[in-house]
């Protein structure tokens, strides 16, 4: 039980692992996504390296401006202290500063007390600034600009005291004017990003777009559609192949009429042939074989005559030739049987059909022939008839002896489908033959059977339809849609008609 479980386990980690691998993951995609996903991740490539480039720069420049701007500030509170100075106005510092520095940037001069307290002088915090600064500059952007400062220290001394004046750099505006560019630049990446995508997307469609049209055109080629045709793009390589496409269209399509044509021809033949055959069958071996039984009880009647002479050796004789001709007769009929239906036309078209299954069910006990036979006329003309005729014959026959069927399903009937038009036409009416069976099944894309291919020729031939579908192991399914032509006044008789003929 738990190496069961354990081997559960590992299937399903092994199936996991194969959704979510990266070879899976990009070759199960379209060309076109693959396409934009290269462009985006180059694309992302490059803004990570400007990113990388910029940011350095970024803080450099931040050094520099307010390193500068620490120096100028320096040199004005020298400046000013010594004007203060020599008109003895040093106690009026804190005043003079904040009127001589209010222009100074990315600084903040502060003086200390003598009870040890900070007071800052020049410039006054920009509260603007300041709040623009903390509320849209991200904390990662700030921590990857701002630069490591120290501050400056002036000692100015007076009569009474030592008054220290620190200089302290204040790098804030300068950090908010690089996220600004900085920002700008992302938005205009992005921008120009979401058009080269938008733009290589449509340019990839109308590149692509005919691809998908000319695999659609092989797809319809594969099916048996050989009247498939493309209208070729305005790409000169893809156009060029759009028209060999075409060209070879036409060329099975000449050549799938000339196969047609041939078929129908062999078809001809073939039951003209079978017709002759019939005949002869009829015409005289049939004759012969009454004549053979006449005979051989005009021979037994003499011998009963010579009551004196009687013997057994002759009446044994005789009754192995009787035997022999009525086996021989059962022979003939079901041979005429399979080579024409010689009633066709004049008995009920079910009622050849329910003949024929039967027959076919008798000498194939094996296999259950499960039939339903629907409403359908007594005749559709000849070629109908004996198109459905055939079909029936050839479908079982081939289920039975090609697929080693063991349950046959046969569905016949006539069936109004809904026609063309806005709906105020009457249905066409088709006759529909369904056969499934369960047997070992063929591959669709292997050449067809002599029978299967015969088949679908009779029903073309009539404007029909033949479907054919199978898998390996897995049984098969047929098909058949003739259109039924139609008199004024004819109407199909109903007649419903179910045989289980096991």
């Amino acid at each position: 039980m738990l190496d069961t479980g354990a081997k559960y386990a590992r299937q399903v980690h092994a199936e996991l692992a194969q959704r979510l691998s990266p070879r899976r993951f990009w070759y199960g995609r379209s060309v076109k996504t693959q396409l934009l996903i290269a462009v985006g991740a180059i694309n992302l490539l490059a803004a990570f390296i400007v990113g990388a480039v910029a940011i350095p720069n970024a803080r450099l420049a931040t050094r520099v401006e307010v390193e500068a701007s620490l120096e100028v500030a320096q040199r004005f509170v020298d400046a000013t202290t010594k004007d203060l100075a020599a008109q003895g106005q040093l106690d009026q510092l804190s005043e003079r500063l904040p009127l001589e520095l209010k222009h100074l940037r990315h600084v903040r001069i502060m003086l200390v007390d003598s009870f040890g307290n900070l007071t800052v002088v020049s410039p006054q915090p920009d509260q603007t600034n300041g709040a623009r600064a903390s509320q849209w500059v991200p904390r990662w952007f700030k921590g990857l600009v701002a630069p490591k400062i120290g501050a400056r220290t002036t000692k100015i001394s007076s009569a009474n005291r030592t008054v220290p004046v620190i200089i302290v750099g204040e790098p804030a505006d300068e950090i908010a004017e690089a996220w600004d560019e900085f920002s700008e630049l992302a938005l205009v990446w992005i921008v120009l990003n979401v058009l080269v995508l938008v733009v290589l997307w449509a340019t990839l469609g109308r590149v692509l777009d005919p691809l998908i049209s000319l695999a659609r055109g092989l797809l319809n080629l594969e099916d048996g559609d050989y009247t498939t045709r493309l209208k070729p793009p305005r790409v000169k390589e893809i156009a060029s192949i759009t028209n060999r496409f075409n060209t070879l269209a036409g060329s099975l399509d000449t050549a799938r009429e000339e196969n047609s044509a041939l078929y129908r021809q062999l078809i001809t033949v073939q039951e003209q042939e079978r017709r002759e055959i019939a005949n002869e069958l009829h015409d005289e071996a049939g004759p012969c074989l009454f004549g053979i039984t006449v005979n051989a009880s005009s021979v037994k009647t003499f011998a009963d005559r010579l009551a004196d002479r009687r013997t057994p050796e002759i009446e044994q004789r005789v009754g192995e030739i009787l035997s022999i001709t009525e086996r021989l007769k059962v022979m003939n009929r079901t041979l005429l049987k399979q080579l024409r239906p010689g009633p066709l036309g004049h008995v009920k078209l079910s009622q050849l059909l329910d003949e024929l299954i039967v027959g076919l069910q008798r000498r194939h006990p094996a296999t259950r022939i499960n039939a339903s036979i629907g409403k359908l006329a007594d005749s559709y003309g000849e070629a109908i008839d004996l198109t459905l005729y055939r079909c029936v014959q050839g479908g079982i026959a081939n289920a039975i002896d090609a697929h080693k069927a063991g349950d046959v399903i046969l569905d016949i009937g006539e069936q109004r489908l809904p026609g063309s038009g806005a709906g105020k036409k009457r249905a066409q009416p088709k006759l529909c033959l369904t056969l499934r069976d369960d047997g070992s099944g063929f591959s669709v894309s292997a050449p067809k059977s002599f029978t299967l291919a015969t088949m679908t020729e009779r029903v073309r031939s009539l404007g029909g339809t033949c479907l054919i579908e199978a898998q390996a192991s897995a049984g098969a399914s047929i098909r058949i849609e003739i259109p039924v032509p139609r008199k004024k006044g004819a109407r199909a008789r109903p007649l419903e008609l179910v045989r289980n003929f096991t």
